[in-house]
Protein backbone atom coordinates (compact mmCIF):
# COMPACT_ATOMS: atom_id res chain seq x y z
CA UNK A 1 0.00 0.00 0.00
CA UNK A 2 1.09 3.51 -0.61
CA UNK A 3 1.14 6.12 2.09
CA UNK A 4 -1.75 7.97 0.42
CA UNK A 5 -3.97 4.89 0.37
CA UNK A 6 -3.14 4.19 4.03
CA UNK A 7 -4.08 7.76 4.94
CA UNK A 8 -7.35 7.47 3.02
CA UNK A 9 -8.16 4.18 4.77
CA UNK A 10 -7.34 5.73 8.15
CA UNK A 11 -9.58 8.71 7.39
CA UNK A 12 -12.45 6.40 6.37
CA UNK A 13 -12.04 4.43 9.60
CA UNK A 14 -12.06 7.60 11.71
CA UNK A 15 -15.18 8.92 9.98
CA UNK A 16 -17.03 5.61 10.44
CA UNK A 17 -15.99 5.42 14.08
CA UNK A 18 -17.14 8.98 14.77
CA UNK A 19 -20.50 8.31 13.12
CA UNK A 20 -21.03 5.37 15.49
CA UNK A 21 -19.83 7.23 18.58
CA UNK A 22 -21.46 10.66 18.10
CA UNK A 23 -25.03 9.59 19.04
CA UNK A 24 -23.69 8.04 22.24
CA UNK A 25 -21.66 11.15 23.03
CA UNK A 26 -24.65 13.44 22.40
CA UNK A 27 -26.76 11.37 24.81
CA UNK A 28 -24.05 11.59 27.47
CA UNK A 29 -23.67 15.35 26.88
CA UNK A 30 -27.38 15.85 27.60
CA UNK A 31 -26.98 14.03 30.93
CA UNK A 32 -23.87 15.95 32.04
CA UNK A 33 -24.17 18.90 34.43
CA UNK A 34 -24.21 22.27 32.71
CA UNK A 35 -22.17 25.31 33.68
CA UNK A 36 -23.76 26.86 36.76
CA UNK A 37 -25.48 23.63 37.89
CA UNK A 38 -24.80 22.31 41.36
CA UNK A 39 -22.33 19.44 41.34
CA UNK A 40 -23.88 16.04 42.09
CA UNK A 41 -23.34 15.09 45.72
CA UNK A 42 -20.94 12.26 46.50
CA UNK A 43 -19.02 10.79 49.42
CA UNK A 44 -15.39 9.66 49.41
CA UNK A 45 -12.89 8.40 51.96
CA UNK A 46 -10.26 10.89 53.06
CA UNK A 47 -6.62 10.33 52.14
CA UNK A 48 -5.99 8.27 55.28
CA UNK A 49 -9.08 6.14 54.66
CA UNK A 50 -10.37 6.63 58.21
CA UNK A 51 -13.14 9.17 57.61
CA UNK A 52 -15.58 9.99 54.83
CA UNK A 53 -16.13 13.40 53.31
CA UNK A 54 -19.29 14.42 51.49
CA UNK A 55 -19.27 17.24 48.97
CA UNK A 56 -22.49 18.77 50.33
CA UNK A 57 -20.77 19.29 53.73
CA UNK A 58 -18.94 22.22 52.14
CA UNK A 59 -21.87 23.78 50.26
CA UNK A 60 -22.20 27.42 51.24
CA UNK A 61 -19.18 27.23 53.54
CA UNK A 62 -16.15 27.35 51.25
CA UNK A 63 -15.21 26.69 47.64
CA UNK A 64 -14.18 23.17 46.68
CA UNK A 65 -11.75 22.32 43.88
CA UNK A 66 -11.88 18.77 42.56
CA UNK A 67 -8.66 17.54 40.99
CA UNK A 68 -8.60 14.13 39.35
CA UNK A 69 -5.23 12.90 38.25
CA UNK A 70 -1.94 11.52 39.34
CA UNK A 71 1.04 13.43 40.59
CA UNK A 72 4.35 11.67 40.80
Amino acid sequence: MTIISELVNDAKFIIQHRRRIMPIQKKLDRQAPKAGDLAPDFTLADSSGTETVTLSQFRGIKPVALVFGSYT
